[in-house]
């Protein structure tokens, strides 16, 4: 869309908005006056709502810590994790090279866009 279609874009939307605004009849007309004034002249409600806000948070915050601090004392230790063992072919530097070498080859990253790489992964 360049800067003509823009401007025309914009006037056309613009008189869309006028034709409607021009066929808003009277009564609704006033009745969206009334609201507007009503809601515009109300005291604010939203006095309250930062410190429920903070309060409940505090209040939240507070339930947890005391349930966490209840679950440490009566809890007894986790027992250890078991350490996974990796296998030697993992270990193996000459991998290692292979997967950066990789990692660093253009070539990988044309293949993986391509529609090759999209068949073999929906296998």
């Amino acid at each position: 869309m360049n800067i003509d279609d823009t401007g025309r874009f914009d006037l056309a939307a613009r008189r869309a908005y006028a034709d409607a605004q021009a066929r808003v009849s009277a009564g609704t007309m006033a009745q969206l006056h009334r609201r507007r004034h009503a809601v515009l002249s109300a005291p604010a409600r939203t006095r309250w709502r930062l410190p429920a806000a903070a309060f409940a948070s505090l209040l939240v915050l507070g339930a947890g810590l005391g349930i966490g601090l209840r679950w440490a004392g009566d809890a007894p230790p986790p027992p250890p994790v078991a350490q996974a063992t990796v296998p030697a072919a993992a270990t193996d530097p000459g991998i290692e090279a292979v997967l950066d070498d990789l990692d660093q080859n253009p070539e990988f990253y044309v293949w993986l866009a391509s529609r090759d790489a999209d068949l073999l992964a929906m296998e």
